[in-house]
């Protein structure tokens, strides 16, 4: 029984999923219709199931092919991380540190801090500061061109995160839990609140207290693992959620000042210099954000790696004792 993967005939079989047309599969693949027939008949003879029902001018999944999508996703997106990762190694054999810290790190104090400290402990490291969004640092983390990074991000299942990625993306505010991380806080969303707004007056929110509210929300491209849940939730108590047309934790913040609403808050990025707002946590929501340092998976790594992942550990709070 043969067992190896044919990593083309499941790049057809992902292409054809997503094209359900024969003719715009094998154009995305570059191939004949009769090449591209073979290898998805090549791998159907490997499952010993059909992967796909073929109707007159019509394409579907086949139940087997709809059981396997997901897996073939995730395996296609650890495949090309691993193609990446051997590429990062031959296209940079000084070993340049690369470190990721997307642009709205630099209002938190803990950027100043770790690049303070690599600037004191470690002057002559070969260091590159990649200002990148989140899902795109978590992608080279993934295939080794990212060593490290600073980032605010809510972890969802490391397989999940590799099924997104491969398919309509992952999230702006969205990490994968595999990768090894230093964690310097973990909070809850909860919401910024005018404080002449009736909500201000309890110290945690109920969730029926916002029957009738309108609250500024975040966009769907931070992730399904908040979108969600947050959308759930407000619709659940009877509120309404506003996407503003910046719909980012900073933008939320400005409009909860100037326009007088309430507005979902990330802890992280809750100013120092609070105002005339106030911050409330909630019941009934457990969506949560981490301020987190993430390093690479890839298996090879310079000793430098090892003494600046040592550095960003001296970030975490102490824990108070008993």
């Amino acid at each position: 029984m043969q067992t190896d993967v044919d990593i083309k005939a499941l790049r057809c079989f992902l292409a054809l999923a997503q094209e359900l047309s024969f003719g715009r599969a094998a154009k995305r693949m570059n191939l004949t219709q009769p090449s591209l027939s073979a290898q998805i008949r090549k791998l159907e003879q490997q499952v010993g199931h059909r992967l796909f029902d073929r109707i007159t001018r019509a394409v579907l999944l086949s139940p087997v092919g709809k059981a396997l999508l997901d897996e073939a996703r995730a395996f296609m997106a650890q495949a090309d991380a691993f193609a990446a990762q051997l590429a990062s190694w031959r296209a940079r054999p000084d070993r340049r540190i690369v470190l990721g810290a997307p642009i709205y790190t630099f209002e938190l104090p803990e950027h100043a801090a770790l690049l303070s400290a690599i600037a004191r402990e470690m002057p002559d490291i070969a260091l590159k500061v990649d200002n990148g969004f989140v899902n795109s640092l978590c992608a080279g983390l993934l295939n080794g061109t990212i060593d490290m990074a600073m980032i605010v991000a809510a972890a969802v299942p490391h397989q999940r995160y590799l099924a997104d990625m491969a398919g309509e993306g992952a999230g702006e505010l969205e990490m994968p839990d595999g990768l090894p991380r230093h964690t310097i806080s973990d909070e809850p969303i909860g919401l910024a609140v005018p404080e002449e707004h009736p909500l201000a007056c309890f110290d945690v929110i109920p969730a029926e207290a916002l029957a009738g509210c309108v609250i500024a929300m975040l966009a769907p491209l931070h992730g399904r693992s908040l979108y969600g849940p947050i959308s759930a939730w407000l619709s659940a108590a009877g509120a309404t959620g506003f996407l503003p047309p910046e719909a980012h934790a900073f933008a939320l913040e400005r409009y909860c000042r100037e326009y007088r609403i309430p507005a979902i808050s990330v802890a992280q990025f809750r100013p120092r210099d609070r105002g005339n707002v106030v911050y409330r946590a909630v019941t009934g929501l457990d969506v949560r954000t981490e301020l987190a340092i993430l390093r690479s998976n890839r298996k090879l790594r310079a000793p430098v790696e090892d003494r600046l992942w040592a550095l960003g550990a001296t970030l975490i709070p102490e824990k108070s004792g008993n």
